[in-house]
């Protein structure tokens, strides 16, 4: 059986509505470009306008149709993409940019790619959302 990574990524809200997907749908769509995820991996969505870690993800498809075109502010890009689906939404401040810059993490344009080489960063967000000050999230849609 293959390790599944651990990732990070950059939600830029100026471009789509990233939170509302999540609210509405469970899920976001993250484009296959450069970045290969594989089925379950786990992926951390830092989102912009919050500047901090703020959704754990697994990666529940790959080589898929866009699923949030409707989020996006203008013309959705149609690429493949990978599904995102929602595991648990942290609602504390511990996740701030602020306090990850000591474990790690970069910040700047440097979050504009996604990254899973951070074990120092990965260990402390993991049990921060290990912590009892998150939400559970319950899908509420099929993926048949």
């Amino acid at each position: 059986m293959k390790n599944n990574r651990t990732w990070l990524v950059f939600a830029n809200e100026d471009k789509c509505n990233h939170i509302l997907s999540f609210e509405e749908q469970g899920f976001i769509s993250w484009v296959e470009n450069k970045i290969k995820f594989a089925l379950y991996d786990t992926v951390y969505v830092f989102v912009s306008s919050e500047r901090r870690i703020r959704y754990k993800t697994k990666v529940v498809a790959v080589n898929c149709r866009r699923g949030d075109a409707k989020y996006w502010k203008g013309i959705a890009p149609n690429d493949t993409t990978s599904m995102l689906q929602l595991v648990q939404e942290f609602s504390g401040n511990e996740l701030d940019e602020r306090i990850l810059l000591s474990y790690g993490f970069k910040g700047g344009r440097s979050i504009q790619t996604p990254m899973c080489n951070n074990t120092e960063l990965f260990e402390y967000v993991e049990s921060v959302f290990n912590s009892k000050q998150f939400i559970k999230i319950e899908p509420n849609f099929d993926l048949k």
